[in-house]
This record gives structure tokens, sequence and C-alpha cells, in this order.
């Protein structure tokens, strides 16, 4: 194969990459995990200066949604929660103690009047609303983004056909064959994404519809007791006689 064709079905390679990339970033933005990477366009503004969430607080995951941002010093921790709503105003966000245990004690703060705090960030629960806004959400990104990837095959298609002008047929083919593989492959990995998106969001909706029947088989048995209890002191009133 000639160098100029190799040259170009690399550089064909390396565009859909880059959306499949993108494509996959996008969807972390859509908070039912807590994946890092969605943390990337986390800026905090310190003393006027702009500085990377990994600047300023260590992270760390406690539960599956959720994010632990540990200031590395106390005087970042207004600037890092304000940071966080700015680029993802769908977390919910709270400002926990480290000692968990002298929250739960009702101790107060340590001796020197101020107790170290954390910022807790916790992925939205996936409601009836949510789960229809997520699936949309994902099934626009990728259609955005596979539509940019079949404009490179076209165009690459075409500049490698270009320089095989005069060449002979078993080139041209291997040539063709070669950009539709990676062609293929980059649309394989782009379909993976979005299936694993998906199942994230309707896992978790699932997990929020359990929840909720459970509640309201709880309310429901609690709605039930107390009919009981009322009906249980008329039953003994007919014996005390008393209203």
């Amino acid at each position: 194969m000639r160098m100029t064709v190799y040259k170009l079905l690399q550089e064909a390679q390396q565009k859909m990459n880059g959306y499949a990339v993108y494509m996959n970033y996008q969807f972390m933005h859509f908070g039912v995990k807590a994946e890092p990477a969605a943390l990337l366009t986390v800026e905090v503004e310190v003393g006027g200066e702009r500085m990377n969430l990994e600047d300023v607080a260590d992270v760390a995951l406690p539960q599956d949604d959720q994010f632990a941002l540990i200031p590395k010093e106390q005087d970042y921790l207004f600037a890092i929660c304000k940071a966080v709503a700015q680029a993802h105003p769908d977390y919910k966000i709270k400002q926990k103690p480290m000692d968990e245990d002298s929250e739960e004690s009702g101790e107060e703060e340590s001796s020197d009047g101020e107790e170290d705090r954390y910022v807790l960030c916790t992925m939205p629960e996936v409601n009836d609303d949510r789960h229809d806004a997520g699936m949309d959400y994902v099934k626009a990104i990728y259609e955005e983004m596979t539509a940019k990837i079949d404009v490179v095959n076209a165009a690459y298609g075409a500049k490698i056909a270009k320089q095989l002008v005069g060449a002979k047929p078993e080139e041209m083919d291997e040539a063709k064959e070669e950009l539709q593989k990676v062609y293929d492959q980059i649309k394989d990995i782009c379909k993976s994404y979005r299936e694993e998106k998906e199942k994230q969001i309707e896992e978790a909706y699932q997990d929020y519809l359990k929840k909720k029947a459970e509640a309201e088989q709880a309310e429901s048995e609690r709605q039930a007791a107390r009919g009981e209890d009322k009906g249980m002191k008329l039953d003994l009133s007919q014996f005390t006689g008393k209203e």
C-alpha cells in the first residue's frame, strides 16, 4: 500500500476515534454513575485564578453514584461547591464533616473552633422524566457524532481515491477495505458506548421504581395499621361506654 494512502487511513482513524471518545465523554455528563472524567470540566476559582479541580481537591468514590471532594485547603470549600454546581447543576451537593461520627453523635466541632468538611456530590435519581430525558440525550449525541464519523469516512474515501487514480484495481480494493474496517470498528465502539450508557440509565430507573414501590407499600401498611388502631379504639369504647 502506498505511504500516502497509509497516512490517510491513519488520519481517518484518528479523527473517527476522536468523535467516538468525545461522544462517550458527553455521555458521562449525564450523571448516573460517578465517573471521574465528568469532573474534567470543573474549574475552581481561587483568589482570582482558575484552577483544575485536581489542584484543589482529592477525589474519592464512597458510592457508585457519589463523589467525595476533599479540599486540600479548607478555604477552598465554598469555591469547590460553586464550581461543581456551575459545571453540573444536576448534582446534589452537600458539605459534610470529615468526622462522620461526630455529626451522628451531635458532637461539636474540633478544638480550634472549626471542623474540617468535604463536598459530597450525589447523582440525581433517575425518575420517569429523567429516564426519558436521558434516553433522548444519548440518542441525540449518538446520532450527532456518528453523522460526523460518516462525513469523515466519505471525505477520506474521496481523498484515497484521488491518490489512487490510475492504480491497479486490487490496490484500490485493498484501500477501500482498510477504510471500511476502520469505519466499522469505530461504529461498533460508538454502539457499545451508547448501549452501556442506556443500560446505566435503565438500571438506575429500575432501581428508582423498586424503591418507589417499596416506599408506597410501606406507606400503605402504615395507613392500614393506623386504620386498625382506630378500629380497635372504637371497639373498646363499646365495652367501656366511653365516647
